[in-house]
């Protein structure tokens, strides 16, 4: 293999393992936001249930029970957490597009190089794994 080849599957593989990572973060993300919502479901749950159990759902009332006060609290700010997740998810979105679009510009250009793209990082990387 030829150093121009070494090169050229060198920045294919980085910018492999760049998309992999954002599209990891993005799996993550996802994941806390459906975490997060299921959660928040659960506590909506549990505040009408201490609700129908003091027989006040008036927030204002002084008799309203404190640990449905404090879920709400928490429903709340699961709320916020899970619109900043999503803007966060928006963004590594747009990240993931942008290094797809860098990997597939890096194959046609090691392409118009001449380098033989059957040996590119995800064949070179089985290849390691295979050898392990």
């Amino acid at each position: 293999m030829s150093i121009r080849q070494r090169e050229w599957e060198a920045r294919l593989r980085l910018q492999a393992f760049q998309l992999e990572e954002t599209r990891r973060q993005v799996g993550d993300i996802e994941l806390m936001i459906a975490d997060f919502r299921r959660k928040r479901q659960e506590l909506e749950t549990a505040v009408r249930y201490e609700e129908e159990q003091a027989g006040i759902s008036d927030l204002g009332d002084v008799r309203y029970p404190l640990a449905a006060k404090e879920m709400r609290k928490r429903h709340e700010n699961l709320g916020r957490s899970i619109h900043d997740l999503e803007k966060q998810l928006e963004v590594a979105v747009k990240r993931v597009q942008e290094a797809q679009a860098e990997l597939d510009k890096l194959r046609e250009a090691a392409a118009r190089d001449g380098v033989d793209l059957i040996t590119a990082p995800e064949v070179a990387h089985e290849r390691l794994r295979a050898s392990l």
